[in-house]
């Protein structure tokens, strides 16, 4: 056995041991209700599409014997924030400011994120004829489309920089999803729109062809996965331990959840500077 599968091992089964001890903690009629973690995914993709990457991931840390983690939804952005600010979920996947947000909320704790940066990019439509945007300049008083107004990198932070450094004055149009951002600019409903580099990369090349980045933010920390405080310590050390370890021998699994290289995430280091951006005037509430 290599040191790394021993120290697999213990972490899964510390995890274990300190989850259900969590569970049985509470009332036969609470822990049959709450036989197990849920965790809240961002939508930034279609339900289904959702479901079809993180189900790879729980599914196999189930086998691998933790206890289920339950996938649960959130229709928008709007209801994503309203149930991780009342501490709904055990487990979220948050952009990098919903990090800022959750933690003052209800303490949230990051324990994983990728290790390239987030960098969000403007994009307008490929081509050749004379209406095509050539610089930010050409965006003055056109329309631009995003997914929701507190998309981080797509939206919030993208937004900000185009008004206050750039001096950009448009009209602002929120398609839900990243996925419709890029299908909506393609098809002429904006004149550039707001996503983020990891998801125009998980689109096909067919579609990346048909638009254009035009701009791009500074890079900051990408989006974690964070737990509760409810989830004490012990337990969030032998989760993280356990999901690093999975996405580390599985690596499809990484690639799918836009978690190809994971390593630990730290709110002091990576998202406490975000506090400092100024960014409360542009959020939505």
């Amino acid at each position: 056995m290599t040191a790394f599968t021993a120290f697999a091992t213990r972490a899964i089964a510390l995890c274990i041991v300190t989850l259900f001890g969590l569970l049985g903690a509470q009332s036969a009629h609470s822990a049959e209700k709450n036989s197990s973690l849920r965790l809240l995914v961002v939508p930034q993709f279609p339900v289904t599409e959702i479901h079809a990457t993180w189900s790879k991931l729980l599914d196999g840390l189930k086998k691998e014997g933790l206890p289920e983690i339950e996938l649960v939804f959130a229709k928008d952005i709007t209801e994503f924030e309203n149930l991780f600010k009342a501490g709904q979920a055990e487990l979220i996947y948050c952009n990098p400011y919903h990090m800022v947000m959750a933690q003052k909320a209800q303490g949230y704790v990051p324990m994983i994120r990728d290790n390239k940066p987030l960098t969000g990019i403007l994009i307008t439509a490929t081509g050749n004829n004379s209406t095509s945007i050539k610089n930010l300049s050409d965006l003055n008083g056109k329309t631009l489309l995003f997914p929701s107004p507190n998309a981080f990198g797509a939206s919030l932070y993208m937004r900000a920089l185009l008004k206050r450094e750039k001096g950009l004055e448009f009209t602002t149009k929120y398609v839900k999803t990243h996925s419709n951002v890029i299908r909506g600019v393609v098809r002429g409903e904006g004149q550039a729109g707001g996503m983020v580099n990891a998801t125009l990369l998980a689109e096909t090349p067919e579609l990346q062809q048909k638009v254009t980045v035009i701009y791009e933010t500074p890079p900051v920390p990408p989006h974690p996965i964070a737990a509760h405080p409810r989830i004490d310590a012990s337990t969030r050390e032998a989760l993280t331990a356990a999901i690093l370890g999975h996405i580390k021998t599985h690596k499809q699994v990484g690639e799918d959840i836009q978690i190809p290289n994971p390593v630990r995430a730290d709110y002091t280091k990576d998202y406490k500077p975000l506090e400092n951006l100024g960014l409360e005037a542009f959020l939505s509430n």
